[in-house]
């Protein structure tokens, strides 16, 4: 008898990321359609799903700290209180250089700010005459684009400043970020969208881990593990650096987006956007 499937939800029109928050539930960020303000954030009680928060634009990246959601949408990064009220942390102004794209958020280990990728434009790495197809990376379009994106921490008293600068080719788009390490040495996990690195950024020092998860969008890493989601092949990776094998945990989702994981409950919580659901991935 074989694997029994994935149990999957519907939670909504393109959900992009999840997180555990508030009484221990699950809240999902739902871009929406293309109206401005019909973002929102959407909260699972075991099946049942419901509007938890309103007015956003396109929230992307997710995470729970301080007593706060913390999301990033657009150019801002929005906290979201327990009666779902949403507030500004941090607008365009208040970033030291000009911002695109803001994408994956993650609490820094001192709960007291998050990490957010500013992945910069995703139009221009893809080919516009396939489906979610980037462009080659020994292609003139890959040589043509640029190196702006980075990340910035964000305080939940609203101070940004810049962490990891950009320009560096190894980590142009840089999307999924989490983090390891201790409060006193905080190390970066970074997955970039358009060549499939995943890199470490710590003290400064910029290194690759392993490459070809292109696509990447959430990462985050347990112990010797690295698990990986791509956007736009539908699957989920675990990247073991130990041996430095890479394995497909799960494919055939159309956009496996900003996954949480969820070690209490030993499973991998999947986005999948254009579906509109969320696949409960069991871990070993």
């Amino acid at each position: 008898m074989g694997a029994q499937a994935p149990r999957q939800i519907k939670v909504g029109e393109q959900p992009e990321s999840v997180c555990r928050g508030f009484d221990g539930k699950l809240y999902v960020t739902i871009i929406g359609g293309d109206v401005p303000g019909d973002g929102a954030i959407h909260v699972v009680d075991g099946d049942r799903v419901s509007v938890f928060a309103k007015g956003l634009n396109a929230p992307k990246g997710i995470a729970f700290v301080g007593g706060f959601l913390v999301t990033a949408d657009e150019t801002d990064v929005c906290k979201i209180d327990a009666q779902g009220q949403v507030s500004r942390l941090a607008g365009a102004k208040d970033f030291p250089q000009p911002v695109e794209f803001l994408n994956d958020v993650a609490a820094s280990l001192d709960g007291r700010a998050v990490y957010v990728t500013d992945m910069s434009l995703p139009g221009p790495m893809l080919d516009p005459s396939k489906e979610r197809t980037l462009w080659a990376l020994d292609s003139p379009q890959a040589r043509a684009l640029p190196a702006k994106g980075c990340v910035y921490r964000v305080g939940l008293d609203g101070k940004v400043s810049l962490v990891v600068p950009p320009g560096d080719p190894r980590l142009r788009f840089p999307n999924g970020v989490t983090v390891s390490g201790t409060k006193a040495q905080e190390t970066l996990i970074l997955g970039d969208f358009f060549t499939g690195n995943i890199v470490s950024w710590r003290n400064g020092t910029l290194e690759v881990l392993t490459t070809g998860l292109r696509g990447a969008d959430a990462v985050e890493v347990e112990g010797d593990v690295i698990y990986v989601s791509s956007w736009t092949l539908g699957k989920v990776w675990a990247h073991d650096r130990t041996t430095g094998r890479t394995r497909v945990l799960l494919e055939g989702l159309t956009t496996a987006a900003d996954f949480f994981h969820d070690r209490e409950h030993r499973q991998l919580i999947i986005p999948d956007m254009i579906a509109g659901t969320l696949t409960f991935l069991p871990l070993e």
